[in-house]
């Protein structure tokens, strides 16, 4: 595997011969579950395939949970992607390795996670699906640790939309977002790809009201920032966790970054578990999957749960013209390359 670059005035903790942490606390709290659970899960890998761990543990207690970590079609945007096998890809919040581990099947990767314990289990689950061509990294996804074009591929999948929560800095999130998507930028090598998985504030379903995929709240996606942060505060006590945007402001925010070609998806039923994904940048994409395609049950991201809104969705959706449509699907997955 390709030695990683990392600037020389920072920290390097290196914990074994492919995995470095430039983390001072690894107790950061955890996103999706308790730090007992977590444990549990750890402790059960030993013994157990990943996958059998994971029925166990989160299939009726989690069950949104579990279908995440588990379902294959999480990576299948992969497919969308050229990548080629001595390519070195950087996934930026990788999770429970759900994209790290399948990606590895397709080149190197450099799995980054904020939680030097998630990595630990990353590993594990790599190891016990015999992939040996991760390096993992423990650090703050927004913070500066590499040297610039050294990747050939980076994924930001439901993680831009939430660096703001995670970052050390003290930055407004929208700052945080544009800085944390001009480092991908010069970190990717000339002709590199970026994806990014990501709701659109302007979902169809959430013009309707469907609950927001990160606090439950209804009618609040769609709401201009300052409202939103002002209910988040007067409801739940708290600073909003999240912040996701339309269209125009992805294409804006990238384009301020230096990418130059931008290409939109529309994710059906969401990016998380995307079961179809429409090029928008041709409208007779958009309207053959109109007229020929059967509706594609739409959930509540919050709990995934089916929404009570698809009778709904299932007519609206017929009537806009494709050029309006592309501004309303529920989310994004977008391919943003750097120029040669």
């Amino acid at each position: 595997m390709e030695k990683l670059k990392f600037l020389n005035n920072i920290n390097i903790k290196k914990i074994d011969d492919i995995t470095y942490s430039f983390l001072n606390d690894d107790d950061i709290k955890l996103f999706d579950v308790t730090n007992e659970e977590f444990l549990k899960f750890k402790i059960n890998l030993k013994n157990k395939h990943w996958m059998e761990v994971a029925f166990d543990m989160f299939y009726e207690t989690y069950p949104w949970l579990y279908k995440t970590i588990t379902d294959s079609n999480r990576s299948d945007f992969l497919f969308l992607l050229d990548i080629k096998n001595d390519d070195l890809a950087l996934d930026l919040g990788s999770g429970w390795g759900q994209i790290s581990v399948p990606l590895s099947r397709f080149c190197n990767v450099v799995s980054l996670e904020e939680n030097l314990k998630k990595i630990e289990i990353i590993k594990e689950i790599a190891n016990q699906e015999n992939r040996n061509n991760i390096q993992y990294v423990a650090a703050n996804i927004s913070d500066q640790i590499f040297e610039n074009e050294q990747f050939n591929l980076i994924i930001l999948n439901g993680v831009l939309e939430l660096v703001g929560k995670f970052s050390n800095r003290v930055e407004d999130f929208f700052k945080i977002q544009q800085n944390t998507l001009q480092n991908a930028y010069n970190l990717l090598k000339p002709n590199g790809e970026l994806y990014i998985g990501i709701e659109n504030k302007y979902g169809l379903k959430y013009l309707l009201g469907e609950k927001d995929d990160y606090n439950g709240l209804e009618d609040f996606t769609y709401l201009n920032d300052d409202t939103k942060n002002s209910l988040h505060h007067s409801i739940l006590n708290q600073s909003m966790n999240s912040l996701i945007h339309g269209k125009k402001t992805y294409e804006k925010m990238l384009k301020n970054s230096g990418f130059e070609n931008i290409k939109f998806f529309g994710s059906l039923p969401d990016y998380k578990i995307p079961r179809m994904m429409i090029d928008i940048t041709d409208n007779s994409n958009i309207q053959f999957a109109q007229e020929n395609l059967e509706h594609l049950q739409e959930f509540d991201g919050s709990t995934g749960r089916v929404s009570n809104l698809n009778h709904k969705l299932e007519h609206i959706y017929s009537i806009f013209h494709p050029s309006e449509l592309a501004n309303l699907y529920p989310s994004y997955s977008i391919i943003a390359r750097k120029s040669k």
